[in-house]
This record gives structure tokens, sequence and C-alpha cells, in this order.
């Protein structure tokens, strides 16, 4: 979606600047009233600042360091704590900048006497909208303590899976880092070298040797030019990706590639019936939080058909029927959830759906890298050990000819 730069002023008379994403700008303007939002200014960034990084406003919060904040936020309001209070000794020990002038502006808010939910709604994408949906839903109840244990308990279960997959693909990484160093020495550096030594030789070349001499002398003389364009063609993708077509695009992509697809659909599957699971049991109905769910699960593809299954339990249909005509989800986990809608005990079959993806995520990942090491390893040999022997074949041949 296109990206805006937005300055906004809030009921309490607090001036800020602040970057959203929307799909136009009178959407954008629409939800900032929605929100209460006055808008001073608004333009849509563009340029090459719209396909590069901010880096100067780069607003992020690690999963690790919000658990934390988390966690002591529950500890100071079980003891009793008010809530702002707890925001000021939070405020003092945070010290990510990002976090720390966001804290400040929520703890500015909910003295001005917004919730603490709508605080945290007002800082658009830097929380999880799932995170301000399950805060008020624990203020409608009495029950915030209770409620962001729930969400603490999540956001752990996610953190563990995603440590689960960045550590097994650690080692292919690096396979495939060195692997490419090498290619890239051997063509730019070692060949160049026996080029020199090529030219005296006298005799006609095998075809593979003057294949890999006229690449590495393609590579070497345009290196510049080559640099270029992938440096192009990256921003090119970067800015395709960020469409809403080539984000659909990328994640309908991301599903069909063999063998690794069908772990980015699990990973989905999980992650939405776990925040399904999180938003029920924090009390929020059904169907607001299938919707907070569809666009928290992080795949567009799935987003859109998850966003149907909204539509249709709005119309009064059951939600594990429409779970089943989306055919994203086994037979076993619209049987839990069916389970879960006749015995009211939706949040947990729900939660045990998502272990039961989680299981398979790590079974099949564990499979998927036990089968890629070793065949990276061959790949890397074979594509090395050809360049070694385009570049000595000339002269083993010339000495076997040299032995007659």
């Amino acid at each position: 979606m296109p990206e805006f730069i937005a300055r906004v002023g809030t009921s309490d008379g607090t001036i800020m600047e602040r970057s959203f994403t929307a799909a136009s700008e009178e959407a954008l303007r629409a939800d900032l009233a929605q929100r209460e939002f006055l808008v001073l200014a608004l333009r849509r960034k563009s340029g090459l600042g719209a396909l590069l990084p901010d880096f100067r406003g780069r607003r992020s919060i690690r999963m690790k360091e919000f658990l934390l904040f988390n966690q002591e936020l529950v500890a100071l309001l079980k003891a009793g704590l008010p809530i702002l209070a707890g925001l000021d000794i939070l405020l003092e020990r945070r010290k990510n900048p990002v976090f720390r002038k966001a804290l400040t502006e929520i703890r500015d808010q909910v003295r001005g006497g917004a919730s603490l939910s709508e605080a945290f709604d007002a800082q658009g994408d830097l929380f999880p909208k799932i995170y301000s949906s399950t805060l008020a839903s624990g203020e409608r109840s009495g029950e915030v303590p209770n409620v962001v244990g729930r969400y603490i308990t999540y956001q752990k279960t996610m953190l563990t899976l995603r440590r689960r997959v960045g550590s097994a693909l650690i080692y292919p990484a690096f396979l495939l880092l060195l692997s490419c160093a090498v290619i890239f020495i051997l063509i730019t550096f070692v060949i160049p070298k026996f080029t020199e030594f090529y030219a005296d030789f006298g005799a006609d070349l095998p075809l593979i040797t003057r294949l890999l001499v006229g690449f590495s002398a393609l590579v070497s003389g345009n290196i510049l030019y080559l640099l270029a364009a992938m440096i192009g063609a990256l921003v090119a993708f970067a800015s395709w990706r960020r469409t809403p077509a080539g984000r659909r695009g990328l994640d309908r992509l991301k599903l069909r590639i063999p063998v690794v697809g069908s772990i980015f659909h699990r990973f989905a599957a999980s992650r939405f019936l776990r925040t399904l699971s999180t938003l029920v049991a924090g009390g929020i109905p059904a169907v607001t939080a299938i919707g907070i769910a569809a666009r928290a699960v992080g795949n567009s593809e799935f987003e859109a058909r998850l966003l149907d299954v909204e539509k249709k339990v709005r119309e009064g249909g059951s939600l594990w029927q429409s779970l089943e005509t989306t055919a994203l989800f086994n037979d076993i986990a619209v049987e839990m959830t069916r389970v879960g809608e006749s015995t009211g005990s939706l949040e947990t079959m729900l939660g045990n759906s998502a272990d039961f993806y989680d299981e398979e995520i790590e079974t099949q990942l564990s499979t998927v890298i036990a089968l890629l090491e070793p065949l990276m390893l061959i790949g890397m040999g074979i594509v090395v050990g050809g360049m070694l022997l385009a570049i000595y074949l000339p002269l083993l041949q010339s000495y076997a000819q040299s032995s007659y």
C-alpha cells in the first residue's frame, strides 16, 4: 500500500508526525478522523524515499523487547499500581528511543483521558492490532492483567516458533553465502589470472574453458554495471512488493514453492488460529476477532480468503464451515473448531489446533533442513568442481599430449 506522512493533533493537544500505510489519502483521512485525530498536514511519501528504508525515522520495536515490557506491566498492575504510575516507571526503563517516545505519547494520552487501548491503537502500525484489541477487552471486563498475561503467552509461543525456524535456517544460509563467495572469488580473481596464461597457450581451449573464461571476462569487465543493475532490480522489486498486487503475488508464490511452501502455509494457519484463540479468550466477539486475526496472519493471500470467513460468520454462518470452504486448513483443525463451537471451548480447541500445526512445522522443517544441507553441499561441489575442472582441463590435456 502507499505510504503517507501525516502530522496530526490529539484530543489533549499533542502534535505528532507519523507514517501510515493506506489504500488512498481519503481512506487514511477517514481512518484518522475515526481515531479522533485532527489532520494538520498529509502528504504521500514519494520518490526515492518511498523505495528505500527511512533510517532516520525508522520505527521498530523488537518482539523480545515488547515481551519484556508486557511482563513488567502485568507485574506492576497486579501489585496494585495505577496505570499512569506504572507507565512512568516503565518509561524510565526503556532504552530504545522509538519505544521511549511512543510510550511517552501513550502516557500523555492516558493522562488526557484516553484509555490504554486507545493510546496504543493511536500509534498506528508500531504495535500489533491484536494488542490494542486485547487491552480493550480487558478494560471492558476489568481484567487487564489477565488479558495481557494471555497475550504474553501468545507472544512467547510466536517468539519460540520464530526462533526455531531462524535457528534451523542458519546453517543452510551460511552454506549458500559461502558458495556465492567462493564462486565470486573464482570468477573475478582466479580465472582472470589464468586467462593471461591461456593467451600464450597456443592450443585450442576446451569448450567449457572458453565459456568460463568468457563469462569471467564479462563479469570482471562490467562489474560496476552489473552491481548497478542488481541494485536497480532490487529497488524495482521492493517497489513492486509494496503494491497490493505485488504483495499478493509474492505471498501466493510463497505458498506454491515446492516443499517449502507447505511450511509457509502451516505457519500462516498456525498464526491465525493462535491469534484468534487469544482474542476469543480475551472476550472479543468472534466476528471482530476473525477480522483482526486475518489481518495479523502475515500473508495477504491468506488474509483475503480469511476476510471472506469473517463475512460469512457475520452473516450467520458457522466458523468451522466457513474455514472448511477456504481449503486453507486441514481436517483436524476444522473438526477441532467444530467441537469448540459446539461445546463452548472454542479458544481451547483453536489453541490445540495451532499447537498441532507448530508440531508439523517443526517436523517438516527438520526434514527439509536434513535434505537441504547435503543437497547444497553436493551442488556447491558440482559448481566449484566444474569451475576448477574448466580451469585445469587445458593443462591436463597439454600434459597428456606432451607425454606421447
